[in-house]
């Protein structure tokens, strides 16, 4: 015979079947909010890098003076993986300052001039906070070229003649409170003393101040260096360069050699005497002999033509 539950029964059974699935929901809910606790407040740590940054967007009629800075410092908080995954070693951010003017403009650096790669996390701290950028106007002008040849030697005795530069002018760029103050560039001219008594032909850069440059860059100067150069014969003592020279003697002793010189030098005795012959000793024992090779030492101008040995003989005395 087939039984019905009661009203009660059949309540009191609903009841138990429901319980098991709020337990169930309770259950994932705590894990849930556990695991949001750990990966989300638990394990946020806080990480400082370094940025690099690169600027654009300067008007073409600016240009930036100071305070630009090359790195920012981000202190950053987060889930401790995703830190992890922060490439290290070339983080770079752009910086628009296409919004400067002529003078003084303060660019704040905060979470919004940052890029998506750093949405992630909690921004605590930019160092510098913000620049303070300093910039002129820019401004092109025509100046000449003065060129000055330098000689390397005492008393003048390189002189030059017929010096021409070409271009004679040349435009600068830059900004305006230091393009007003040149009214000339000057050119250094490194003369030769071994191309004495010839017409030299050369190319030299262009030497201008910070953040302006020189439209061309670089100008072809001639000219003829007037002083000629004579052939001199030397009469020299070989000296041995070691601290214990008295332990040693050379064979010969002494040696003639031809030189070329400036003319203005052929007879300056000081300008002569800079030459010097030595040898360097090698190790040695008493009453041992050995071939060794000149050592010359020449001042600035002079050219060593024909030596009369390649080496000599030192022997050691004591």
């Amino acid at each position: 015979m087939k039984s019905f539950d009661t009203p009660e029964q059949a309540t009191g059974k609903g009841r138990l079947t429901r319980a098991p699935h709020v337990l169930s929901m309770f259950i994932a809910v705590l894990l849930a909010t556990v695991m949001w606790y750990a990966v989300s407040v638990r394990d946020r740590l806080e990480a400082q890098v370094e940025v690099n940054i690169d600027y654009y967007g300067i008007p073409s009629n600016l240009v930036v003076t100071d305070g630009l800075v090359s790195k920012l410092i981000v202190r950053l908080r987060g889930p401790e993986t995703l830190l992890r995954s922060i490439p290290r070693e070339r983080l770079t951010e752009g910086i628009d300052l296409s919004d400067i003017k002529k003078g003084e403009t303060v660019v704040p650096l905060g979470r919004d001039e940052l890029g998506p790669a750093f949405r992630a996390f909690e921004v605590v701290d930019i160092q510098p906070p913000r620049i303070v950028i300093q910039a002129d106007t820019v401004l092109e002008r025509s100046v000449p070229v003065q060129a000055r040849a330098e000689s390397p030697l005492h008393n003048d005795a390189l002189t030059v003649e017929n010096l021409s530069v070409s271009p004679a002018t040349v435009i600068l760029r830059g900004p305006e409170q230091v393009i007003n103050t040149i009214t000339r560039l000057p050119l250094a001219i490194k003369l030769d003393p071994k191309a004495a008594g010839t017409t030299v032909q050369q190319t030299i850069t262009l030497d201008t101040p910070s953040l302006v440059t020189a439209n061309p860059p670089s100008v072809r100067v001639r000219y003829t260096i007037t002083s000629g150069r004579t052939v001199v014969s030397r009469h020299c003592t070989i000296v041995v360069d070691s601290d214990a020279d008295h332990q040693y003697s050379v064979t010969p002793h002494e040696l003639t050699v031809l030189v070329e010189v400036p003319e203005a030098l052929a007879k300056n005795s000081k300008y002569l005497q800079g030459m010097a012959v030595s040898v360097l000793p090698p190790a040695m024992e008493v009453g041992e002999s050995k071939q060794v090779k000149l050592r010359f030492r020449l001042p600035e101008g002079m050219t060593l033509l024909n030596p009369a040995n390649d080496d000599v003989k030192v022997t050691r005395t004591k």
